[in-house]
């Protein structure tokens, strides 16, 4: 008969826990209420998601709000972006940090006016633009962009990042062991020497050495959907294995990881009880008009934490009807609005949450009826 597990001490964990200070901090921030609001206050840390939609649906500037909202409030940690594409634009990133830098409360934003302090405007508490774009080039320097071509890149990338994660609690215990034990030693000369280079050199390697919070890897499907068409079960295979060793990574290291993923059409059933309608359970979104679907199946779906979907709807009644109206005049000139829906939460209770945002031409993210 196999003993019992002995319990654990409230002390032991209590001591755990003080000896890992690192801990979730707040969910990254999109920048945008709406958006926030589905999301409950952003994109979780320690977990994967998913965030799937067509081309040009706000994947990309979503994720670079998240971004810069992480290098804002982690001032010590920095972001890996992995990019399968080959159209990550640092002049895009900036220009969304110096947004985000700009909406800080500040001294400066409140004036007194007697008793009474005024809240100054956005545009005049902002500063220049040009000590925004000095602060936002600044954090930069915490952005590690790799550019790859494949899978087997993408899995090479997150094995560099494990490898630098790894590298920095190191440093950091190793830090904290100095602290704790500071016991000097009697020796000559060179021995003094040597050892005081060597502290230069280990204080040097921790500064530079930051610890990597949020991985965006845009876009994953992008690498892995060209191996599905030769075999698909090889690439499932392959997904799998790396999907959970970046799962593990991300949830031991209180990681933001986003995944951005493709979109798919659905196709007309051939069930004649349906007609030419889809079936039901194909259509992922509430939207009953979003023709669409995250890509990768269903196996990609079981590995993450979160599903999160984007699609677009008409934005008035006038543009529901050129939208979906007979006349195909007018089909293309109709105006939308991006959407934002949670479609799977696997620790939380946001599944079913929607947000619907606008996307303005300096990339700042606006939730529709904000600026009503």
């Amino acid at each position: 008969m196999v003993d019992p597990a002995p319990p654990i001490l409230g002390l032991a964990l209590l001591s755990a826990t003080i000896s890992n200070p690192k801990t979730a901090p707040d969910p990254a921030s999109t920048g945008c209420i709406t958006l926030d609001k589905a999301l409950r206050g952003g994109f979780r840390y320690g977990e994967i998601t998913s965030m799937a939609g067509a081309s040009g649906m706000g994947k990309t500037l979503i994720a670079l709000h998240a971004a810069a909202s992480h290098l804002i409030s982690c001032t010590k940690s920095e972001v890996a972006i992995i990019d399968t594409t080959g159209t990550f634009s640092p002049l895009r990133l900036r220009n969304v940090i110096s947004h985000h830098i700009s909406q800080l409360p500040t001294s400066e934003s409140y004036r007194q006016s007697g008793y009474v302090y005024e809240k100054v405007p956005a545009n005049a508490k902002a500063g220049s633009s040009e000590s925004l774009q000095e602060k936002a080039t600044v954090m930069l320097d915490r952005v590690h962009v790799m550019r790859v071509f494949d899978f087997p890149g993408v899995v090479e990338a997150i094995g560099e990042v494990s490898e630098r994660c790894e590298e920095y609690d190191r440093l950091q215990n190793d830090g904290h062991r100095r602290e704790a034990v500071d016991k000097p030693e009697v020796g000559n000369s060179d021995d003094g020497e040597r050892g005081t280079v060597e502290s230069e050199i280990n204080a040097r390697e921790h500064s530079l050495l930051g610890d990597i919070g949020m991985i965006i890897i845009d876009n994953i499907s992008n690498v892995i959907s060209s191996m599905m068409s030769k075999n698909q079960t090889s690439a499932q295979a392959l997904l799998t294995t790396s999907l959970r060793s970046l799962h593990h990574l991300t949830t031991s290291h209180n990681i933001c990881t986003l995944l951005l993923n493709a979109a798919v059409s659905l196709t007309p059933s051939t069930n004649s009880t349906y007609g030419n309608s889809f079936r039901p359970s194909d259509n992922a979104s509430i939207f009953s008009s979003t023709n669409g679907r995250p890509a990768l199946g269903r196996t990609y779906a079981f590995l993450i934490d979160t599903s999160v979907f984007l699609s677009s709807i008409p934005k008035t009644r006038e543009d529901a009807e050129m939208a979906y109206g007979s006349s195909g005049d007018a089909a293309g000139r109709w105006k939308g609005v991006g959407i934002l829906e949670v479609l799977k939460d696997r620790y939380g209770d946001r599944e079913g949450g929607w947000g619907a945002f606008e996307m303005e031409p300096g990339g700042e993210l606006v939730g529709y009826g904000q600026k009503l």
